[in-house]
């Protein structure tokens, strides 16, 4: 019998059990990730790599253009900036972009998921496995409160400016004293 011939209660219990199928299918997703950044942070430390304030870390095939690796890249995610570190014949390279930088994240799915993260003038690839939508979201996460920090005016500049504005005699004095206390909440 198919779902459209369910009385109302079957079809209810039908959706349940969907829901409770995939419940379940992310909470093993959620402890297959969680295990595989406890190990990603474990060997990131042993290689010689600080991520002890990186709020996640991960283990990362190389790129197509990354020639000499001694090993696999690492990638973390602090609260300032997302970093790849990688050993190499010619030393250790670390690569870093600035959340502030940050204008947008892709997940290309596949064989092989990859996050690209895309700052001004440059991007950072990582080919994962389970954890592309952890880092993407934790990153996005990041991006929306940098911007809400970044809308906030500070009060004192407002004023500095003003005052450079009166110093022009671009404005009164009466219009900088209006615009001080508004600006002030006096």
């Amino acid at each position: 019998m198919g779902i459209f011939k369910k009385t109302p209660e079957e079809k209810a219990e039908v959706l349940q059990a969907v829901g409770e199928k995939q419940r379940k299918k992310e909470e093993r997703l959620s402890e297959v990730q969680d295990k595989s950044e406890g190990k990603a942070r474990e060997k990131a430390t042993l290689s010689g790599f600080n991520v002890t304030e990186a709020i996640y870390v991960f283990k990362c095939l190389p790129n197509d253009d990354e020639k000499g690796t001694l090993n696999m890249p690492f990638g973390a995610i602090f609260n300032d900036r997302v970093a790849k570190f990688q050993k190499r014949w010619t030393g250790n390279v670390n690569e870093e972009i600035p959340v502030k930088n940050i204008t947008s994240v892709e997940i290309s799915k596949g064989i092989l998921p990859t996050v690209t993260v895309y700052a001004s003038g440059n991007t950072m690839t990582f080919k994962v496995g389970v954890e592309a939508t952890k880092i993407a979201s934790t990153v996005r996460e990041l991006i929306s409160k940098g911007t809400a920090n970044q809308t906030i005016i500070d009060p004192v500049a407002q004023v500095e400016k003003l005052a450079q504005l009166l110093e022009k005699d671009l404005i009164t004095r009466d219009e900088f004293d209006k615009k001080k206390r508004e600006i002030l909440g006096l």
